[in-house]
C-alpha cells in the first residue's frame, strides 16, 4: 500500500475490504464513497485531488469501515467512517491544502 508505480491524487485514500471489514460494511462505504466522488474504485477524482484505493488488512479491523490516507509524506488513520463523515474530511483537507499548509 505503500508503493505506487503510477502517478495518483494528492491524497492516496486507501479503505480496506477485507473479511474482517467488509463484515462490518467496507465494501458498501467504498462504492458509495467512490460513487459520491464520481469515480470508480482505482481513480483519481478529475481535479487531481484524490485517489481511491481498494486495499487489504489495514489492522483496524473491529474499527471498519476505515481507511489509511497518505498525503504527501504522511499517513494517517480514519476508522469508524462514514461516507459523509469522509466527504466532509474531503473538504476541510482541500481547504487547508489550499491554504498552502499541507
Amino acid at each position: 500500500t505503500l508503493y505506487h508505480d503510477e502517478p495518483g491524487g494528492k491524497v492516496r485514500l486507501q479503505v480496506c475490504t477485507d473479511v474482517a471489514c467488509a463484515m462490518r460494511g467496507a465494501d458498501e462505504y467504498l462504492n458509495k464513497l467512490c460513487e459520491h466522488l464520481g469515480i470508480r474504485i482505482g481513480e483519481t477524482t478529475p481535479d487531481g485531488f484524490v485517489t481511491v484505493e481498494e486495499v487489504k488488512c489495514l489492522a483496524a479491523c473491529d474499527h471498519a469501515p476505515m481507511f489509511q490516507a497518505q498525503t504527501g509524506d504522511d499517513i494517517s488513520y480514519h476508522e469508524n467512517q462514514t461516507v459523509y463523515g469522509t466527504l466532509a474530511w474531503i473538504e476541510t483537507l482541500r481547504e487547508h491544502m489550499k491554504g498552502g499548509a499541507a
